[in-house]
């Protein structure tokens, strides 16, 4: 069974042509939009403040690939120096 729907417009809203409630210019609307303009605005500064975030994890992950690959460069270059000098058996 399915709920019954109130298809009437409330008396804060007027019903555009594409059946969408557009809140009407009298009333507490202002206040709604000054309301949804900030939660806009802090949606749109935290989108911006994860894209940046990640941004800097991926540079970060990158560097630090770069750093494990000069460091198994560098034990293979250090092993290789030491096996062929003998240096432990002076």
């Amino acid at each position: 069974m399915s709920n019954p729907v109130n298809t009437e417009p409330s008396k804060d809203t007027v019903t555009a042509s594409t059946s969408e409630q557009v809140p009407t210019p009298e009333g507490s609307s202002s206040a709604g939009r000054t309301e949804d303009d900030k939660l806009l605005k802090e949606t749109v500064l935290l989108r911006d403040t994860l894209d940046l975030l990640w941004n800097k994890t991926l540079e970060q992950r990158k560097i630090c690939d770069n750093l494990e690959q000069q460091n198994t460069y560098l034990q293979g270059y250090i092993n290789n120096l030491m096996s062929s000098s003998n240096v432990l058996e002076k």
